[in-house]
């Protein structure tokens, strides 16, 4: 069974971690956080030892163990994107965590990709790096996911869609019609998405639909998972 190194100690690695043991897919060595974040005085998370991510290169061999971060939307998923960008940058490897209740038809091309349990991948669809599909999500035949994205629970993107990177797409939101959705995109929990939708934009439904374009770095901080800015 290979070896793994979960990153985070947050409600979401406890997520994979207990995922992992269910399906006895990875031998989970421990796991790691920046020093700062670190319990000097108790060292440990679910019974297994934390590192400092700074010192992870004198604790495994880059050949040997995987990485998965594991962590999920905070900021728009740019939290998840600068671990894993700055641990590959460092020549770490990543696992690919996917649920045996999953079925995969098509071409997961990424790492540290996310696939829960009940997502359905169909023929010619294309995952790229570092995404996140949470339980029964759809990604119909010919659809792509770029990199970084998140897709809430029940979502669908179906019609040959296309998502940009580091977009969030919310519980039981619907993406069809061949629509092209842009980079860093807040898409709402419930929505039916069939017109193409720019970069940076957030995208809701209450009683009518609500499409407002924003700035690049203003986009990031509207999806905090302390304080859920509208």
């Amino acid at each position: 069974m290979d070896r793994l190194m979960i990153i985070g100690t947050g409600p979401n690695a406890v997520y994979a971690y207990e995922m992992i043991r269910q399906y006895r897919l990875y031998d989970v060595i421990g796991f790691a956080v920046n020093r700062d974040y670190m319990d000097q005085e108790h060292p440990t998370f679910q019974g297994l030892p934390v590192y400092a991510i700074e010192d992870l290169d004198q604790v495994i061999n880059k050949k040997e163990v995987k990485l998965f971060v594991a962590l999920l939307w905070n900021r728009l998923n740019a939290d998840r994107r600068k671990l894993f960008e700055m641990l590959r940058n460092q020549g770490y490897e990543f696992a690919n965590l996917i649920a045996p209740t999953a079925v995969i038809r098509g071409n997961i091309q990424g790492t540290n990709v996310w696939v829960c349990d009940y997502v359905i991948v169909q023929n010619d669809a294309v995952i790229e790096d570092d995404v996140v599909l949470m339980d029964m999500a759809l990604v119909s035949s010919c659809c792509h996911i770029g990199p970084h994205c998140f897709l809430g629970a029940k979502s669908t993107v179906g019609g040959g869609s296309r998502v940009g990177e580091q977009t969030f797409i919310g519980i039981n939101c619907t993406i069809f019609d061949d629509t092209r959705v842009g980079r860093k995109c807040i898409l709402g929990a419930c929505t039916a998405v069939k017109r193409n939708v720019p970069d940076f934009t957030l995208y809701k439904t209450s009683s009518e639909i609500q499409m407002r374009t924003l700035t690049e770095e203003t986009i990031e901080e509207k999806l905090l998972f302390r304080k859920n800015v509208r």
